[in-house]
This record gives C-alpha cells, structure tokens and sequence, in this order.
C-alpha cells in the first residue's frame, strides 16, 4: 500500500488539510501543532477498516467525539481520506441525536474498500505504529499471550517478538552486510552501525517472559538497565521496521528518543533504507539532528529528494494547523524558511556573538 494523499477535515486542530505523500515523510512542528493528529487521522482509518471501533480501538484511543472534534470547524462530522493512485476513501464519524459515535464509509467501489482493508491490515501487520510512549528498559520484557505477532503500540513486546522470530529469513535487497540474512542478524546489523551494540535473547523457562543482554565493546552480557537507554527506545523501533512485511504502512513518532546527534543521523539512514524497500513511513519528530539528517542525505546526493517529503506543521492565528512542505535546495538549504522551523540554533547563535536576534517577533541584541 502506497498512500499518495491524505486529507483530513475538523480533527483536533485540523480544519481541513490535504498532504501530498511520498515513501517517506517526516512531521515536524511546534508542541500541539497538530503533527500527532495528522498521524491519528490515518491510524482511525486502518482500525476502522476491519473493526468498525470508531475513535477508540487497537491503535489509538481519542476519547469523546466533542474532545476529538475540532472546536473551529464548522462542520459536524470528522472526515478522513486516502487515496492510492486513481482509488479514493474517505470515513465520516459524527454524532446521532441520542449521542452514540456514528461511522460512514464514502468510497468509488467496493474493490476500493479491498484495496484499503488489505494494505492497512492489522492483523497481518500492514500498519505498524510505534508510540513516543514506548517502554524503556527492562530486566525481563513480557510475552504476548493473545496475539501472537503484535509488537504492541508500546513496544512492550518487542523483545519476545524478536526472540520468536530471530531466525525469520530477511528478504535479500532488505538486508545489510551480506552475512546473517535472518532478522536477528539485520537488528544487530543496524544497532552496531548506529550504536555500536549488539543484542541477544533469552526465553526465561517456566515463565511468560523473555530477557534481553546486549554487548557493547566487548563487554558481554550488559542488562538493558544497566545501558544507555537510547537503545532500548531504538530496539523497537529496528524490530517493527525490518520485521514488516513489503507494502506496509509504518507510523512512528519520535524514534529518536535518547539518541546521541550522530545515533540520530545514522538512523535517519536506517528510515530512508526502509523507505526504498517497499515500506511507507510517517515520522514525527522533534529533533533537528533528524531533519539535517534527511537534509545532509539530500544534499550529499545519498537520498532522493522526491522521496522524502517533510512536512512543517504550525497553528495559524485562529490556532488551526498548517501544512507546509519543506523546499530542500543545493547544499542542504531550506528553501522558505519559516518561523519555529528549527531556526532556535541559529537565534541562539546570534545572541552568543552579539548579533542582532529574534524571539516571539521581537529583535533582542
């Protein structure tokens, strides 16, 4: 599945908004600007499309309608569309006479709704999400006892995931290193060369629970409480991504978390790899090492330009959210640089050397 355009109207902040999509696109804004509704939007529509559960399901839970729906917008229902190449759908959720959550489907055809149910399945994990509330380290990590496969919205099964399927055989142009084709091998692949750090699993016997150990400069069997815990936030991330199967959906937000600059530049090359192997991501985060890595990559040639669409969020005077896509030029520059667009280094930099500045409109010296 290959969204191309996602619109969204009267969600949270978002009146109306409609996002041109590329393989990979990266969210990026203010707090409360409106990135996470952007990626709420298209997850109601996956956990509609088989179960119908309205604006609380399996991968996010938004509340009430009133609580959902934008407080400026003058229509009464929440729409969100997709379309994939010619094929368009759209979900409604409104609000009866006797306060019951009501959900419409608008679509061409029915082979649309195939088309849509079968690329955004949860349950063959053509969607992933991965929440900036992901479990940091732990002793001992649990086993999902209910569905087999699922990694969770947390990550909290991460590490039993991988000790399932460590031996799952990774499709050839997916892999690094040309030595361990199995998915174990690809994690550790990418934790070495991002940070320097390779995993091992152990199923706990007599229990419902899995350990993890990790070896980090030649000191072996280090627990994960006693490692920097960057990693343990990035484990999930590496797991969810290179497990996913061809033609998935991936939602991640902040996958840099605890991450050292250069860990984060590294990684950025890691989402960009997954990208162009048939996998769809949308990113949010808050980290400029992450946005002048995507610009870095660019500019030295080493990523496609029209295959990384970063998208800068930001509240309007009537405090109602704005997509801007970011125009990447020669040498990494950005091409309408806008207000809060990771512009505080430079702001910050001209106050250390005495140049003039500005801070919420106003010229500082």
């Amino acid at each position: 599945m290959l969204i191309q355009k996602l619109k969204i109207e009267n969600l949270k902040s978002i009146k109306s908004m409609e996002m041109e999509c590329s393989r990979l696109n990266l969210l990026i804004g203010t707090n409360s600007s409106g990135k996470s509704s952007i990626l709420q939007g298209l997850l109601l529509v996956a956990q509609n499309l088989e179960l119908n559960c309205g604006l609380n399901g399996a991968l996010l839970s938004l509340g009430s309608f009133a609580e959902s729906r934008c407080l400026y917008g003058e229509k009464k229902t929440i729409k969100v569309s997709l379309w994939n190449e010619n094929e368009g759908m759209s979900l409604l959720f409104g609000q009866t006479e006797d306060g019951k959550l009501s959900v419409a489907r608008e679509t061409s055809s029915e082979k649309t709704v195939e088309l849509f149910f079968e690329g955004l399945n949860i349950r063959k994990r053509k969607i992933q999400y991965l929440s900036n509330d992901r479990i940091g380290p732990q002793n001992v990590y649990a086993k999902n006892m209910t569905l087999e496969d699922e990694i969770g919205s947390d990550g909290r099964y991460a590490i039993a995931f991988l000790n399932q399927h460590h031996a799952d055989v990774v499709e050839p142009e997916f892999c690094k290193g040309n030595v361990d084709y199995t998915l174990l091998g690809q994690v550790n692949w990418w934790l070495s060369y991002i940070v320097d750090t390779v995993i091992s699993t152990e199923e706990i016997l007599g229990a419902d629970l899995v350990k993890a150990d990790y070896t980090m400069y030649d000191v072996l069997r280090i627990r994960p409480t006693n490692i920097g815990s960057g990693i343990s936030y990035l484990i999930s991330v590496l797991i969810v991504c290179l497990s996913s199967p061809k033609d998935s959906v991936i939602v991640l937000e902040n996958p840099e978390i605890h991450l050292h600059p250069s860990a984060q530049a590294k990684l950025c090359e890691f989402l960009y790899f997954v990208s162009g192997n048939q996998r769809q991501l949308f990113i949010e985060s808050h980290s400029d090492h992450v946005f002048n890595g995507f610009r870095a990559g660019i500019a030295a040639g080493e990523m496609e330009k029209e295959a990384v669409n970063i998208q800068f969020i930001s509240l309007d005077e009537e405090r109602v959210s704005q997509a801007m896509k970011v125009r990447i030029g020669r040498m990494g520059r950005v091409e309408n640089q806008k207000k809060n667009l990771f512009d505080q280094f430079d702001l910050d930099l001209n106050k250390m050397i005495g140049l003039p500045g500005r801070k919420n409109g106003t010229v500082f010296k």
